[in-house]
C-alpha cells in the first residue's frame, strides 16, 4: 500500500522545500540562487502531487475521506499557495511559516494514520463530492495564509504602536477569494446533502459551525469595506475567524454533537 510510504515523500517533500529555504537565506543571495529556490519548491510540490495520484489510483476512489486524506490536500494547497504569494510578496517569514504548516499537517498523517477503505459509503458516491472537499481545501489553504500575516499583523501592531497596514491589506486580499470559495464549497456542499440525505441544509453539527465560519468571514469583509479606521479589531476577528475554521474542519468530530455528525466518514 503506497500509504506506508508516506514518511519517505515527506523526507523529500522537505528536503527540497527545505533546500529552497536555505538558497532564499543565503548571505548573498542572487537571481540564480532564487531561481533554484522555485526549482526546488516545484519538484517538491510535483512530488506531492504524483504521490496523491498514485493514492487515488490505488485505492480506486478519490483520497478525500478521511482526516488523513484530507490532510494531505491542505499540505499540497499549502506548499502551493505559500509558494505563490512569496514570488508576489517576497516574505520569507510567511514562507517559512507555510513550510512549517505544511510540515505538521504531514506529520500528524504519519503520526496517526487511518486505515484506509478502498470502498466510499452511498453518501460519497456523488458528482459533488470530489469539487465540494477540494474546494473547501483551497478556501482553508487560502485562509490559513491569511491567518499567517494576521499574526504578522497583530505582532507589529502590539510591538510599534501602530496598525499594521501592509499586513492587514495582504490578509484581506487573501481573505476574499478564500471566502469565495469557501461559499462555493458551502453551496456545493448544499447540493450533496440534498442528493444523499434529501434535505440541502439539516443544521447537522458541522453544517452550523461552517454556517459560522462563513458568518465570520462574512463579517470581516464587511468590517474591511464600512469600517476601515478599525484595523485592530479586524486582526482580531481574522485571527478567531481561522480558530472557528480549524474547529469546524478537525474539532467538531471531538465535540459530543460532533460524534453523531453524518460528516464524519472514517
Amino acid at each position: 500500500m503506497i500509504w506506508e510510504y508516506l514518511h519517505i515523500v515527506l523526507v523529500i517533500f522537505y528536503a527540497l522545500w527545505l533546500g529552497a529555504i536555505l538558497f532564499l537565506f543565503l548571505k548573498k543571495s542572487n537571481k540564480t540562487h532564487n531561481k533554484l529556490s522555485t526549482i526546488l519548491h516545484a519538484i517538491a510540490w510535483v512530488t506531492l502531487l504524483v504521490y496523491i495520484i498514485v493514492l487515488w489510483v490505488q485505492i480506486d476512489r478519490p483520497p478525500l475521506k478521511t482526516m488523513a486524506e484530507t490532510r494531505l490536500w491542505y499540505s499540497f494547497f499549502v506548499s502551493l499557495i505559500t509558494w505563490l504569494i512569496y514570488l508576489k510578496t517576497r516574505s520569507k517569514p510567511l514562507y517559512i511559516l507555510g513550510f512549517i504548516m505544511s510540515f505538521i499537517f504531514l506529520l500528524v498523517d504519519i503520526i496517526h494514520p487511518e486505515y484506509i477503505n478502498t470502498e466510499l459509503m452511498p453518501a460519497l458516491q456523488s458528482p459533488w463530492f470530489i469539487p465540494h472537499v477540494i474546494i473547501y481545501m483551497m478556501s482553508y489553504a487560502i485562509l490559513a495564509s491569511a491567518w499567517i500575516t494576521t499574526i504578522f499583523g497583530l505582532y507589529n501592531t502590539y510591538k510599534f504602536k501602530a496598525s499594521d497596514t501592509k499586513n492587514i491589506n495582504l490578509s484581506m486580499d487573501l481573505v476574499y477569494p478564500g471566502f469565495a470559495l469557501l461559499s462555493l464549497g458551502m453551496i456545493m456542499g448544499a447540493f450533496w446533502a440534498k442528493i444523499a440525505w434529501s434535505d440541502y441544509w439539516t443544521w447537522d453539527a458541522k453544517e452550523t459551525w461552517a454556517l459560522l465560519t462563513w458568518l465570520l468571514y462574512l463579517f470581516c469583509i464587511h468590517l474591511h469595506k464600512s469600517f476601515p479606521q478599525k484595523k485592530k479589531a479586524l486582526l482580531f476577528l481574522l485571527a478567531l475567524s481561522f480558530i472557528v475554521l480549524i474547529i469546524t474542519w478537525l474539532g467538531i468530530r471531538y465535540f459530543p454533537s460532533g460524534m453523531s455528525s453524518v460528516h464524519v466518514y472514517g
